[in-house]
């Protein structure tokens, strides 16, 4: 008896927290959109306004940031630094290719920094402003979807666990 009780509190567990990490990658992906948006705001700063190489714009941009997008900016820079023969898009996606089965980043915040590489460099200041603006804009909007769908699904998988973690207990024993 002792036994059947202890295996089904510990699947009970097991499934609750099975539930709330799915749960966790919702939140986790709206805090990487957030880090994203703060070192592209950073990166156009440095660039924009104080006319830093993009390697070391790059780096006083992550300075203080952590998250999934960092690997990213940190990879990014070491390649621009390295002076292969990339061009900067080459680079982009190259370093792009590396997170991309990352369960933390959306494919639509992929996409817009995808997107960005391939802008990125062309043109005067006014048109990387605008790029700039333009890859803010579609950051934000991706949050508020991703917030959206945290909300629903996030509570969805925490009572899913623990609901399914009572049903297998209750159909074993």
């Amino acid at each position: 008896m002792l036994l059947k009780v202890i295996s089904s509190t510990l699947i009970i567990i097991s499934c609750t927290l099975l539930g709330m990490h799915m749960s966790y990658r919702y939140n986790r992906r709206i805090y990487n959109i957030r880090v994203l948006q703060s070192i592209l705001a950073y990166l156009e700063t440095e660039m924009i306004y104080y006319s830093t190489f993009l390697s070391q714009a790059i780096r006083n941009s992550i300075r203080t940031l952590s998250g999934e997008w960092k690997a990213f900016f940190v990879e990014m820079a070491s390649v621009l630094e390295d002076k292969n023969e990339y061009s900067l898009a080459d680079a982009w996606q190259e370093c792009l290719k590396k997170i991309r089965n990352n369960p933390y980043i959306g494919k639509e915040e992929y996409e817009i920094m995808y997107r960005f590489g391939l802008q990125l460099g062309n043109g005067d200041r006014q048109s990387q402003v605008k790029y700039f603006e333009l890859a803010q804009h579609q950051l934000k909007t991706e949050e508020k979807k991703a917030q959206q769908i945290g909300l629903s699904y996030g509570k969805m998988y925490r009572s899913l666990g623990i609901l399914l973690g009572i049903g297998i207990a209750i159909v074993l024993f």
